[in-house]
């Protein structure tokens, strides 16, 4: 495998001129809870670190013609890109401006993480996992996470404000109030719809790479493990009715399983032979 190391991103303004942007937009999407609706200033320093982000993916696709999200670094950066356009998507559909303080910050700590790994700028895989489902795998998975994430903020405020509700001009129920724990369900529907067909895809991609849909790589088992403990969520809800804190603490639950999926599985003992472990 060739491994091209270089520094383009994680030293450059591109990157650190997004972080600034977005804990700016934090800033100031807290600050304008008390007026009940976002500032202009917050929603064009949101955009523009979204913009940023979306300049460094363009041009390191361009540069390396490959997409920038075969390493942990590239795909942190990836996963802030998707936060983001499904946050604003859904902060102007559904009025849910109250979640840019927390998801903007969070975008920020998460390209500083990033830091941590080196910027792999291109990557060359393995003759068996150049496939064509290699992108479709990336970009439902990352979508679904997404939508996990945002149902675990809505989930994390209910625990404190169960009886907290917010007005939404435009929204999924047809209701003019919902409420936490409906926005989490919505959300986290949505995120479970794109983990199945970003499981899906990976499991044409592994039986075209070696023959068989499924290999129990330890990533692969943890990603099983995360769509199984939404899927309980999803059971428990629509057959045993469960609302309110129990499914608040079993979607904090499933969005650390998210994390231990994408991040934990690469410090696992195991994962020096995984298949699909992040460099």
């Amino acid at each position: 495998m060739e491994i091209i190391f270089y520094r383009m991103m994680a030293e450059g303004p591109l990157f650190w001129g997004a972080v600034l942007l977005f804990g700016a937009a934090g800033v100031l999407y807290l600050l304008s809870l008390r007026r009940r609706k976002p500032g202009l200033a917050s929603n064009l320093f949101f955009l523009g670190a979204f913009f940023l982000v979306s300049l460094y993916i363009a041009r390191a696709w361009l540069e390396t013609g490959q997409p920038p999200f075969k390493t942990m670094f590239q795909s942190l950066v990836f996963l802030v890109w998707n936060i983001s356009l499904i946050y604003f998507i859904l902060e102007k559909g559904e009025n849910l401006f109250f979640l840019g303080g927390p998801t903007s910050l969070f975008n920020a700590g998460v390209l500083i993480f990033s830091t941590v790994f080196s910027d792999l700028v291109r990557v060359n895989l393995p003759p068996a996992l150049q496939s064509a489902w290699f992108v479709p795998h990336v970009i439902l998975y990352f979508a679904g996470y997404s939508f996990l994430f945002l149902g675990f903020l809505m989930s994390l405020l209910y625990l404190p404000f169960p009886q907290r509700r917010f007005l939404g001009e435009r929204h999924w129920s047809g209701q003019r109030w919902r409420d936490y724990d409906l926005f989490s369900y919505r959300a986290i529907l949505y995120g479970f719809t794109f983990l199945s067909l970003g499981l899906s895809a990976g499991a044409m991609w592994a039986k075209g790479a070696w023959g068989a849909f499924w290999s129990w790589d330890p990533k692969e088992n943890w990603a099983l493990i995360t769509w199984m403990v939404y899927l309980v969520y999803l059971h428990m809800r629509y057959v045993r009715g469960w609302k309110g804190r129990r499914a608040a603490w079993l979607s904090i639950l499933g969005f650390a399983v998210v994390v231990m999926t994408y991040i934990g599985v690469n410090y696992l003992p195991s994962a020096a032979s995984a298949l699909h472990a992040y460099q």
